[in-house]
């Protein structure tokens, strides 16, 4: 068997890591890792329950590249086309042309359920929102049919052009002509809607934009057009009225004739009479009247020859205009059918999809994440944790062996607790909150030894306890073996080991004396519910003698103990005890004083094993002096709670009083005792078996 002393070594040694180990982590961990992933599970299921519905809608256009087409100018045609970027050029017009958007708004605002909408049907919108063959009925119908909650429209109130940009999504089919109109939103009714008119309103746009310049060339002809027919109904009337007058004049010759004549009669008569005779008067007004009427017959003539002119002109012109106006005529309507060829509604938006919360695959990462959360804070707070949780780790960085490892006695119950994992969550934080400074009892009375079967787990500890520490001060000496029992820090169960052990002992038929010197938190007349009031201090100062202080099983049954458990624990009638006392002032100086000694070396020639309970190593000396009087000292060291350092200082503090020893007890380690249907006790990690008979 190899030695109980060990090369003590304080440097820093460095802990090696396996796959064991990591899984020992999870286990040990394994609540707090339940409780982040169920808690971070439960925040995604509220977090997805929060979320509104997101549902999308999608219909499909083909947009065919933007073909050259013919303009007709005589005889000539002249082919114009475009780059090869057109269908980039599409999606990104669909997008961002505030104008398709504006009418996509407009429609669902005032239009949508109307039995006649007026957006589509206005004259100067109608042409482009039909179809080949059914003159725009079937978009007229589809407008007419939507139907909208009050909250879908509450919602289409507030929608513009900037809000539908963020709706719809514009893609391209990779390998071919076709686009993809997406909409996303929260109402699937609306959806749809958004989408099938966002695919309406840019085929009515692509068309007219194909159509603009023929359809203004074909206005401005028939604008012209009306306007010579209109100029040649005016000049009609004038030429007719400037005809008339003209032939009504008769032949310039004749009136000549005529005026020449009467010129020569006038000047007989002149011959003949005096200038105001009535005669010459008469025949000159003849005269007059002539030459009147050949004045006025130039102007006439020039009259009619000119709204004759104007009128073969005109002519003329309604003639070329006609030509101009059926080839704009055929050119438009060219244009026309062959835009409408280029825009296809290949599929109509007939339903929505919902997209998001996706609830299945949010637990399922929610799942993911909450594992990995957990092994990581596993693996940090393992990280942290200065203790030491192997046996293999405390011998090697102690140089110490560990004599025994006692089991968690009575932490089923906490273990199984739901609040465990949230205390050892929220233990760094507890000595913040005032109210959680107060220890928790500790219920020591029901952890003693005699509680237990003989056969237990935790009775074949000390059991082993007591075999080791036999081995460790030798089989030569067979009385008086002094052994002092301590810890580095309060609270690792070094009263509840000096007691157990003491137990042990007796059990094994050994006399054995526990002593109580830890006169500062005093627990041992509490555990067997006896009196305190004369014990080590009263002896130490002199009050009593040593015998008057040793309490024995007659005193145990004027206690408050079960007298059932106590009578049926073989050997207890071995088990003496000398309590506290009297709580000095002083305790040290009564442990370094000669009434000490001379009393352990008194007690030594009286029992064969004397077990002294101690005070804490770092807080107070009063271990390292009490490990100068005995044959050895124990160290009891809880796992996974006290810290390396705290534990290497206590060893060293030992070390300089010259105290012997024995090894380290570590204490509450949680070994998943599982009880089985044959009465087998078996440790999970497979040290031992023990059968009940």
């Amino acid at each position: 068997m190899r030695g109980f002393l060990m090369e003590n070594n304080f440097s820093d040694k460095t802990l090696n890591i396996d796959v064991t180990d990591y899984w020992l982590i999870i286990q040990k961990r394994f609540f707090q890792i339940l409780l982040i992933f169920f808690l971070i599970v439960a925040l995604t299921v509220v977090y997805t329950m929060k979320q509104p519905p997101v549902y999308q809608s999608e219909c499909k256009i083909r947009i065919s590249a933007r073909q050259p087409m013919a303009t007709i100018e005589g005889a000539q045609i002249t082919w114009y086309g475009a780059s090869g970027n057109e269908l980039s050029s599409e999606i990104e017009l669909i997008s961002n042309k505030d104008e398709i958007l504006t009418t996509v708004a407009d429609v669902l605002k005032n239009d949508a359920g109307k039995e006649n909408p007026t957006i589509i049907t206005s004259p100067e919108n109608k042409d482009y929102y039909a179809d080949k063959d059914d003159k725009n009925e079937t978009i007229v119908k589809y407008i007419r049919n939507l139907k909208f909650t009050p909250d879908e429209k509450l919602f289409i109130s507030t929608l513009s052009a900037a809000s539908l940009r963020g709706i719809i999504q514009i893609e391209q089919v990779p390998g071919s002509d076709i686009v993809m109109i997406r909409s996303k939103g929260s109402y699937p009714a609306v959806t749809i809607a958004i989408t099938n008119l966002v695919a309406i309103v840019y085929r009515a746009d692509f068309w007219k934009s194909k159509t603009k310049d023929a359809k203004d060339t074909k206005e401005f002809i028939d604008e012209r057009l009306n306007g010579v027919k209109s100029t040649l109904d005016n000049l009609k009337g004038d030429l007719q009225k400037s005809s008339e007058e003209n032939t009504s004049f008769g032949d310039v010759e004749i009136y000549k004739k005529q005026l020449t004549e009467l010129r020569l009669e006038l000047d007989k008569l002149k011959e003949t009479y005096q200038d105001s005779h009535p005669k010459v008067e008469k025949q000159k007004n003849l005269v007059a009247s002539i030459e009147a009427q050949l004045s006025k017959l130039p102007q006439k003539k020039q009259t009619y020859d000119d709204n004759l002119a104007e009128w073969e002109l005109n002519q003329n012109l309604r003639k070329s205009l006609g030509e101009f106006a059926l080839k704009a005529d055929i050119d438009y309507e060219a244009k026309r059918e062959k835009s409408k060829d280029e825009i296809q509604l290949i599929s109509w938006a007939q339903s929505s999809s919902k997209l998001s919360p996706n609830e299945i695959m949010n637990i399922i990462v929610g799942s993911l994440f909450g594992l990995i959360l957990g092994f990581i804070y596993a693996f940090v707070w393992e990280g942290l944790d200065t203790s030491i949780g192997k046996i293999e780790d405390v011998e090697r960085i102690t140089g110490l062996a560990v004599i025994a490892h006692i089991p968690l006695i009575g932490g089923q119950n906490v273990q199984n607790s739901f609040f465990k994992p949230l205390k050892l969550v929220l233990k760094p934080f507890r000595s913040l909150i005032p109210f959680s400074k107060s220890e928790d009892p500790l219920d020591l009375d029901k952890k003693i030894l005699f509680n237990f079967d003989p056969l237990s787990v935790v009775a074949e500890a000390y059991k082993t306890l007591r075999t080791n520490i036999q081995f460790a001060i030798g089989t030569g000496k067979k009385t008086g073996n002094a052994i002092a029992i301590t810890s580095a820090s309060p609270r690792e169960g070094k009263t509840l080991t000096s007691t157990n052990l003491a137990i042990a002992l007796a059990q094994m038929g050994k006399m054995t004396l526990l002593i109580e010197a830890d006169m500062r938190r005093p627990k041992i007349a509490d555990l067997f519910k006896i009196d305190s009031k004369q014990g080590l201090s009263d002896v130490l100062i002199g009050s009593i003698k040593p015998d008057t202080a040793v309490r024995t099983t007659a005193d145990f049954l004027m206690g408050d103990i079960e007298w059932d458990k106590l009578l049926g624990s073989q050997g207890i009638d071995n088990l003496h005890i000398i309590t506290c006392g009297t709580i000095p002032p002083n305790p040290s100086e009564l442990l370094l004083s000669a009434e000490f000694r001379e009393m352990v070396s008194d007690m030594r020639q009286k029992y064969d094993f004397i077990i002294i309970d101690t005070p804490p190593i770092l807080p107070v000396s009063d271990a390292s002096i009490i490990g100068t009087v005995v044959d050895g000292t124990v160290l009891v060291y809880q796992s996974d709670t006290t810290s390396r350092h705290l534990l290497l200082r206590a060893i060293q503090n030992l070390k300089k009083n010259q105290t012997k020893l024995i090894g380290i007890v570590i204490n509450q380690l949680s070994f998943d005792v599982v009880m089985m249907k044959t009465g087998r006790y078996k440790y999970k990690d497979g040290y031992a078996a023990y059968a009940k008979e």
